[in-house]
């Protein structure tokens, strides 16, 4: 052999080998008879389901086991949570103005529900997320609205820090903050992103 077709035979080898081995199909056909070396991988879970699971797992949050009106345990905030956690939509409950439908609940939301313990270290209830009965054009069921009860072990209303927890949601984006002192919300903080 000629030191020009050595040359040629160590550069291809390298070039192969710098590149990598190349695939091979599996001898075990797949579905439909086709062969295939890699299985796609599995697909990440998305930012509202890791969201979700994060809250749900974070103790100082906890949440209503009835609606003020009505009762439907698929409509509940924990519920809403545990459905968006395996990815699924949060529904709605059967009365009000969105009866039954389902809701994805958004990411600046959860993000603002999640910094109110992670960064302002408040202990809260949830009474709603897009369940329950709220106006006709409520950001409830768009995903959009968080409402809390009990804040550091108070109920809103009763000597609860309301002001300082709807104080934070303003300072985590929610662009409408409601609470005692505004119409209807006498007993609860609603935080709106």
């Amino acid at each position: 052999m000629n030191r020009l077709a050595v040359f040629i035979a160590v550069s291809v080898s390298a070039v192969a080998l710098s590149t990598g081995p190349a695939a091979t199909a599996d001898p075990s056909p797949g579905k439909h008879g086709s062969s295939a070396r890699h299985h796609a991988p599995a697909k990440p879970a998305s930012e509202s389901a890791r969201l979700a699971r994060t809250i749900l797992n974070t103790k100082a949050i906890t949440y209503a086991n009835s609606h003020v009106r009505g009762k439907d345990k698929a409509s509940l905030p924990k519920q809403n949570l545990v459905d968006v956690s395996n990815g699924r939509l949060a529904r709605t409950s059967p009365w009000g103005h969105k009866k039954g439908t389902r809701v994805a609940l958004d990411t600046k939301m959860l993000t603002g529900v999640l910094k109110l313990n992670t960064q302002y270290h408040y202990k809260f209830e949830i009474s709603e997320l897009v369940g329950g009965e709220h106006s006709k054009k409520s950001k409830h069921y768009a995903g959009r609205a968080v409402d809390v009860t009990w804040i550091n072990g108070r109920h809103v209303g009763k000597k609860a820090d309301h002001r300082g927890l709807m104080k934070a949601c303003r300072k985590l984006g929610a662009k409408l903050v409601l609470g005692p002192g505004d119409k209807d919300h006498g007993t609860h903080v609603h935080c709106q992103w």
